[in-house]
Formats: structure tokens, sequence, C-alpha cells
């Protein structure tokens, strides 16, 4: 096979030769290219020397192109329409985009952000999807091997290979079967519990702070929600975030109060992956939930 050597061979030329080809004359093609007639006659020899062809033959005032030309449009074409794809800045048009957006978080976020999310791309973003995958330590697991491109989290701590924006700062209230009212702190410790537990250890944040108190843990559940269905059937106490619960309808047994105890509140985080910090699509959903964030942190709290 013969070796095109790059010094003879670039970009530029390939581009002289489609203009050639396209208007058949030295000086139509210089003006479209925005170079002189000299010029283009300078790219011209320099062609038919790289390519060992004619390429273009006079026939009176227009260039009449060879056969190996006409063999050589298709790919040319192609490869220049690849190139400028390439050379384009990347878009992202919600209002037609059918992409798929995967999403690590706990029902917690699903809850408070991606149900008002999903609504608000019914009139914004029709075509858009998202992909939900589970949150807590295995949300920051999918986002590091990019199983999820974004994640939104409660974890300690950054990472290296993550850029993060704080989204909400939530607090806790205590729902409790109501013959334990008025709560006290001994007639809450002497209630059975039920607890979140994802990945994180035996003793949570909140039994760290008991002291010598101990709780008897009842049921350790997957997910708030059925954290909440599990503590008003069996009667039990759960501290359960105060938004999670702002609109909930409980059964009549059940109460929600103020924490008799000290419950230390937690931050959502919004997490993405180094690689798609540039992803128009992926700058255009974080800003979305930002957004989103933002007018949500403003409301006014329950119990407050």
């Amino acid at each position: 096979m013969r070796k095109i050597e790059a010094s003879g061979l670039d970009l530029n030329l390939l581009v002289a030769l489609q203009q050639l080809i396209k208007h058949q004359q030295v000086a139509a093609a210089a003006y479209a290219c925005g170079v002189t007639p000299s010029a283009m006659s300078r790219s011209l020899m320099r062609l038919r020397k790289s390519l060992g062809d004619p390429l273009l033959t006079p026939l009176g005032r227009s260039l009449i192109p060879t056969n190996r030309v006409l063999a050589l449009m298709p790919e040319l074409d192609d490869i220049l329409s690849r190139i400028d794809k390439l050379s384009r800045p990347s878009t992202f048009d919600p209002r037609t985009s059918d992409r798929a957006f995967r999403i690590a978080c706990t029902d917690y976020e699903t809850g408070i952000l991606i149900a008002p999310l999903l609504k608000q791309f019914r009139q914004t973003a029709p075509g858009v999807r998202v992909h939900l995958l589970n949150g807590g330590d295995r949300g920051v697991e999918a986002l590091e091997n990019q199983a999820a491109e974004l994640g939104l989290l409660s974890p300690d701590g950054d990472y290296p290979w993550a850029k993060r924006r704080l989204l909400l700062k939530e607090s806790f209230v205590t729902l409790v079967p109501k013959s334990a009212l008025p709560l006290t702190r001994q007639g809450y410790l002497s209630l059975a519990h039920v607890v979140v537990a994802t990945e994180e250890p035996i003793v949570n944040p909140v039994d760290a702070r008991l002291g010598s108190d101990r709780r008897h843990i009842a049921c350790r559940a997957r997910s708030f929600a059925s954290a909440i269905d599990l503590a008003c059937a069996a009667h039990c106490a759960f501290n359960v975030p105060t938004r999670l619960i702002r609109d909930m309808k409980l059964p009549k047994h059940m109460a929600v109060v103020e924490p008799v105890i000290s419950v230390p509140h937690f931050e959502v985080a919004m997490y993405w992956h180094l690689q798609t910090d540039t992803d128009p699509g992926m700058r255009w959903i974080r800003s979305c939930i930002a957004a989103l964030a933002a007018s949500i942190q403003t409301q006014p709290l329950p119990l407050e």
C-alpha cells in the first residue's frame, strides 16, 4: 500500500479537493475556501502529487473529475462530515432529547427531588428519561465505576474522582405511637425502634449520641418508606426526615413530634464523575436539580 505522508496531504487539502469537485472551477473553489485562486491552484498541484492522479482535467472553462476522484467522493464527503461533527461544540436540547440519565439515590431523594423533577420534565423535556440506581454507599460505587452518571447522596467526605454540590440540609422528626405521648426521653427509649441501615455500621449516629442509654432496634429497614410502614404497623418509633413525612397521611394511632434526643441533621449533595463534568446533557440536568433543590430549601419545614 502506498504511504501518504502527512506533509503532503492534510485536512485543508481535503477540503480544497471537496470544493474543487463541487464547483469544478479553481476560482469558485478558492472563493468557497476563502483563499486566492493561486493558492487553490497550488493545493490542486499538491493533491495531484500526493494522490498520483490528475484528479480534475480541464474541459473548456470547467474541471472534470477523473474516475479516481469519482471513486473517492463518497469517502471524502464522509470523512469531512465526521471531522465537521467532531469540531462542533457538543450541544443538548432537552425539548427534543430522548436521553436516559442514570441517577443513584435513595428513596428520600426520589421522593423529595426526583418526583417533582419528572413532573417538571413533562413540560420542559418530554422525551427525557431517568433510570434510578441504588443510593447510599452503593451509589458511591456506582458513580465511581460510572454505572451511574449522577449521585444524589449523603456520604461522608469527598472523592478525588468526583465533583460535589450541596443541595439540601435536612432535619429529623420522630414518628411514634400516640400511646407514647407526651413523649419523654425515657418514654422514647422504652419503645421499639426502626432504623434505616444501608451499609452503615451497627451503631448509627443516633445511638452514638445516647451515651450509656440504649435503644431496642426491632428492625433495620432498607429504605425510609419501608421503615415508616414498619413503624406504623408495629407501633414503633422511627426518626424520619422532616421533608419526607411533610405531606404523608399517617394512621390514626401514629403521631409526629420533635425529637426528645439529639438526632444529627444530614446533608444531601449532588455528585458527578469528573469525566462527565463538561457533558452538555449532564450540565443541564445538574442545573435543573440544583434549581429545584434551591426552591425546596427555602420552603419552611413543618413543626418549625
